[in-house]
């Protein structure tokens, strides 16, 4: 398999560009509805859309999604490259999660804080994006980590769409080499190191808050 391996190099970067750019957006949108939803009333029309996003997100496979982005968007005249349209799926799977953990890192904020806050003459915005967000973006990093994990195994479904990431590249191998067995190993190979590795990060950086707030309860 040596000879195979070199060929797996450029899909793999392919791999990990379309799940660390899906991750970012997803950091993103998650992080600004996640706010949006912690700070307007439940009833509030954003809130009871993103709700039911949400909802759609948990509730369908992503390889649905994956096909609802490749099929849906050339209806509404959006053509793109099939590398971002496995961006855009993976953004819009991994964001439904995203928004509910920086809703629940954001809630686990200390309520006292948000009245500190009005006590210095700043108004929801300002005690958000000063003081609660920077607390509440190191809870949220572990939870993220993991999911940087989620994406990478889940990048493998975008070789429905044909798009030449690892496992699309080592399924063309397959029919041309007929080591169906052997190539499948490579990939598990070559998936381990970095799962373990994202793994490795969120465990580090669960026990690092974890630390920081039992030096907080001590100090309490």
């Amino acid at each position: 398999m040596a000879e195979v391996f070199p060929r797996l190099l450029p899909p793999l970067w392919v791999t990990l560009k379309v799940s660390f750019i899906s991750l970012f957006l997803a950091f993103i949108i998650g992080l600004f509805f996640g706010s949006l939803n912690c700070i307007s009333s439940k009833f509030n029309p954003i809130n009871i859309i993103t709700r039911f996003y949400v909802w759609i997100v948990l509730c369908t496979p992503i390889i649905i999604q994956i096909y609802a982005a490749y099929l849906l968007l050339p209806k509404i005249g959006i053509k793109l490259d099939v590398f971002w349209v496995g961006v855009i799926a993976l953004t819009f799977n991994s964001a439904g999660y995203q928004i509910e953990i920086s809703r629940a890192s954001i809630s686990s904020i200390d309520k006292g804080q948000y009245e500190a806050s009005k006590t210095l003459g700043m108004n929801i915005f300002s005690s958000m994006i000063y003081i609660i967000l920077p607390q509440a973006i190191k809870r949220m990093l572990p939870a993220t980590a993991n999911e940087a994990s989620h994406l990478i195994k889940a990048s493998s479904i975008l070789s429905v769409i044909a798009l030449l990431e690892l496992h699309k590249a080592a399924i063309n191998l397959q029919g041309n080499s007929f080591k169906f067995i052997e190539l499948l190993a490579l990939q598990a190979m070559i998936y381990l190191p970095i799962v373990l590795c994202t793994s490795y990060i969120a465990n580090i950086l669960q026990k690092k808050n974890q630390s920081k707030s039992t030096k907080i309860d001590l100090i309490k």
